[in-house]
């Protein structure tokens, strides 16, 4: 039970000493993410398609 106690305080410790990211920091990240993910989604179902078909072809 110590090792628990020892290790949750030093969670506590950490966690105080964490630079926590700014709300406009946090909104930029978030967009770029967003962004990243939807580039991503119409690039590969795009890939898909065309295969697809090319195999359609086939």
């Amino acid at each position: 039970m110590n090792k628990v106690k020892t290790f949750l305080g030093e969670v506590k410790h950490e966690l105080k000493e964490t630079t926590w990211p700014k709300r406009d920091a946090m909104k930029k990240n978030t967009a770029t993410v967003f962004g990243v993910m939807a580039f991503f989604g119409v690039f590969f179902y795009a890939a898909d398609s065309v295969i697809t078909f090319l195999l359609n072809i086939i």
